[in-house]
C-alpha cells in the first residue's frame, strides 16, 4: 500500500498517532530533506531522501508491492503533494492528514480562520493584493521569492491598513511569531517557508 503521510508543522508532538504507526510499519519512507529531518526519531535504514517529485513516482511504481510512505510537511492536501501524486499514480493510495502550518499559527494566535481566504505564494502566482482587499483575513504560504518581507513591501506600497502576523519555524524550538504593520517587516529576513496572516482592518464584510 502507498501512503501519503502529513507530518504537521514539524514537531513530533503535533503528528497524529496514526502517522507514527504507519511510518513505523513502512518498508520504505520517501520525502524531501526537510520532511525527513522531522522524522529522525523513526529508526531504520529504509528512508530515501528525494530531490524531485519524479523520483517519488519512480520508487512507488517500481515497489508498489511494498508498504511505502511518502511524507510531507503540513497537510498533504493543502497545497501539498497529494494532488500531484493522485494525478500521476494510478494505484491505490491512502492519505493520512496532518495539521497545516496555517492551522497551527491561527491556533497560536487564538484566531478563527472561518471565512478566511487561504492562499499560497509558494512557487505560484496569485492576485495577492486583490485577495487581501476583498477579505477580512487572508492566510498565505510563502517562499524564497514571495517572502514575508516582499509581501509586506507590496502591502506598504498599496498603503493598505492591515495588521500582519508572520510565523516561521512553527512548532520547533526556534519558532518565531511576529505581529505588526507591514513597514515593520520590510527589512527583516525571514525563513523561506513561512506563514503570513493579513488582517484587513477596514474590511466591512
Amino acid at each position: 500500500m502507498i501512503y501519503i503521510v502529513g507530518l504537521g508543522p514539524g514537531s513530533r508532538e503535533y503528528m497524529l498517532v496514526k502517522t507514527i504507526d504507519v511510518l513505523e510499519n513502512s518498508d520504505i519512507i520517501i520525502g524531501f530533506k526537510r520532511a525527513m529531518e522531522s522524522i529522525a526519531f523513526i529508526k531504520g535504514e529504509n528512508k530515501v531522501v528525494v530531490k524531485n517529485l519524479k523520483e517519488i513516482l519512480d520508487i512507488i511504481n517500481n515497489d508498489a508491492d511494498k508498504s511505502i510512505s511518502i511524507v510531507a510537511s503540513g497537510d498533504p492536501c493543502f497545497y501539498g503533494i497529494s494532488d500531484y501524486i493522485n494525478r500521476n499514480y494510478k494505484g491505490d493510495l491512502v492519505t493520512i492528514p496532518g495539521v497545516s502550518s496555517f492551522q497551527y499559527l491561527m491556533a497560536k494566535l487564538n484566531k478563527s480562520w472561518q471565512g478566511a481566504y487561504l492562499g499560497s505564494l509558494h512557487g505560484r502566482e496569485e492576485d495577492f493584493i486583490e485577495k487581501v482587499k476583498k477579505n477580512k483575513i487572508s492566510i498565505w504560504l510563502t517562499d524564497k521569492v514571495n517572502s514575508p518581507k516582499e509581501i509586506c513591501k507590496s502591502l506598504f506600497k498599496e498603503s493598505l491598513l492591515v495588521k500582519v502576523y508572520v510565523g516561521e519555524n512553527l512548532s520547533y524550538s526556534d519558532e518565531k511569531i511576529l505581529i505588526g504593520k507591514p513597514e515593520e517587516f520590510m527589512h527583516i529576513e525571514f525563513y523561506d517557508l513561512a506563514v503570513v496572516v493579513i488582517e484587513n482592518e477596514i474590511h466591512k464584510g
